[in-house]
């Protein structure tokens, strides 16, 4: 089933869309639409170049703080250089982290407990006999042989 139009000459028809055209065009709806219109078009065009900017800002913000980072770096660096100058900084060093001696000289290394290292050999004595795996412990009971 085909809906019709209501029998109505075209002139009709073409009247009453001139009327909706005219009623549209009249009163502020032209303006507010165009207004509309302006501000989504300037949104659009203004939103790429402030996405830049902001991009830009952080990457300035983040390359100062590095930049801040690597200064005090540099300063540590040139302290430790400063301290390298002296005799005594370099004899101190070469003791401690090279082990080095001064001709003459007895080097005694100082080698720290180690606790709860584990043990190389297994235990020997009276629990000797629960060293040993269970299938022999259990072989020699059937054999006869006792449980030293």
């Amino acid at each position: 089933m085909v809906l019709q139009r209501p029998a109505r000459g075209v002139r009709g028809w073409t009247t009453r869309t001139e009327l909706r055209l005219k009623r549209s065009i009249q009163g502020d709806r032209p303006l507010i639409i165009a207004t509309l219109v302006v501000v989504v078009l300037g949104v659009v065009i203004v939103s790429a170049p402030l996405q830049s900017y902001l991009d830009g800002r952080d990457r300035v913000d983040h390359l100062a703080t590095q930049a801040a980072a690597l200064d005090e770096a540099n300063a540590q660096l040139e302290q430790r250089a400063e301290d390298l100058v002296e005799d005594d900084t370099i004899e101190l060093l070469a003791r401690e982290q090279l082990g080095l001696v001064r001709p003459g000289e007895v080097a005694y290394p100082l080698i720290p407990p180690q606790e709860g290292r584990p043990l190389i050999a297994p235990p020997r004595g009276p629990d000797a006999a629960e060293a040993e795996p269970w299938y022999r412990r259990w072989w020699n009971q059937l054999r006869g042989h006792p449980v030293d």
